[in-house]
């Protein structure tokens, strides 16, 4: 029986592996294959560098320009970005290499010809209906461009929407709620990312951000946004705890491993400053979050896991030591201790990883 399920999975594999090849060919056909991530950040560059060049440019020359000139020249970018848009899938150009730099450039282009017709024609309204606009705005060009930096940052407007809307009404968990709606309405978005083919470490890095943006942006938000004080140190671990933990169960879920990595990190983190608060309970938390990750590090055989939960428990047990009247002495030695074990765990590592390959 097992034999027969083994030759059922290899045949699976087998097949898997062919339609994986036909899938780059009809990929080479249509101009996207062996795509070079290089080339992909260096355009990204390039349209970040132009559409910045492009705004120094106008600013230069701002004070010389009548309205009507003022709100040609700062829609003008935005226009030529959406034509060049239209002609590529007329053409049916879907080469990475161009939509990427070209989601950037549009991007910048809405971002400051909004802001400068605004200022150009003196629109009322606050900096939170500001930024709201543009990002609404954006986001079309981020679902049609499906670009990995934009799909990364997009996010970012509902932490600066979510900041900017406390200075002006206070904070409130309607605000909160708010905020946390916003920035999801960048999920359709990043399930394309996930989908797309993207080179290896592009799409690596891609998904670091977007890690980074729903665990530490997500927390960043409902900290700024949320009624607690800067003081309630508590409540406000706990908040990057569940958000890390949200990330790291749906990097499980869809087998998103930089998310796992990511959450893990910022949870971590987080840990660090738990010997400093008052409730102990957060303090014994962060201790089992630390030796739990050890385990899983040791058991998957994962140095990077393993590390972060050593070097996270060390820290735990050495700033409560360190702030006892121990001796220096003793002190020293404890720190000797922790770093012989910590070189021992990573060689004992990389020599069980030998034996297994």
């Amino acid at each position: 029986m097992k034999e027969q399920l083994k030759s059922e999975i290899e045949e699976i594999d087998l097949k898997i592996a062919e339609l994986k090849k036909r899938r780059r060919e009809l990929l080479s056909e249509l101009g996207e294959g062996r795509l070079s991530w290089g080339a992909i950040i260096a355009g990204a560059f390039g349209a970040l560098m132009t559409g910045l060049g492009i705004i120094a440019l106008f600013a230069a020359n701002w004070d010389e320009l009548g309205r009507a000139a003022r709100a040609a020249v700062s829609v003008a970018p935005t226009l030529i970005c959406g034509i060049v848009a239209v002609v590529a899938s007329v053409k049916g150009w879907w080469t990475k290499s161009l939509w990427e730099p070209l989601g950037i450039l549009w991007s910048i282009s809405i971002i400051a010809g909004t802001s400068l017709v605004a200022q150009t024609y003196q629109v009322g309204g606050s900096v939170p209906g500001l930024v709201l606009l543009v990002a609404l705005l954006s986001l079309p060009v981020v679902w049609v461009t499906q670009s990995a930096t934009l799909t990364a940052l997009w996010p970012v407007f509902a932490i600066i929407w979510g900041g900017s809307s406390c200075d002006v009404n206070g904070t409130s968990v309607a605000l909160a709620v708010k905020s946390v709606v916003l920035m999801a309405l960048s999920l359709p978005a990043l399930i394309v990312l996930v989908r797309s083919d993207l080179p290896k470490v592009a799409k690596t890095m891609a998904h670091l951000m977007t890690g980074l943006v729903y665990s530490f942006g997500l927390a960043l938000v409902l900290a700024i946004t949320l009624p607690i004080s800067t003081s309630e140190g508590v409540a406000l671990v706990c908040i990057y705890w569940t958000c890390s933990a949200i990330v790291v169960a749906a990097g499980c879920f869809f087998r998103l491993s930089p998310w796992c990595i990511v959450g893990t990190i910022v949870a971590c983190c987080t840990s660090l400053c738990t010997p400093y608060l008052h409730a102990s309970g957060t303090y014994w938390f962060a201790i089992a979050l630390a030796i739990g990750v050890i385990v899983f590090g040791v058991a998957k055989l994962r140095s990077a896991y393993a590390n972060i939960g050593a070097v996270t428990f060390f820290w735990l047990i050495l700033a409560k030591f360190f702030a006892s009247d121990a001796s220096f002495t003793l002190k020293g030695i404890v720190l000797i201790s922790c770093g012989t074990a910590l070189t021992t765990l990573n060689t004992t590592l990389v020599r069980f990883k030998k034996r297994r390959s």
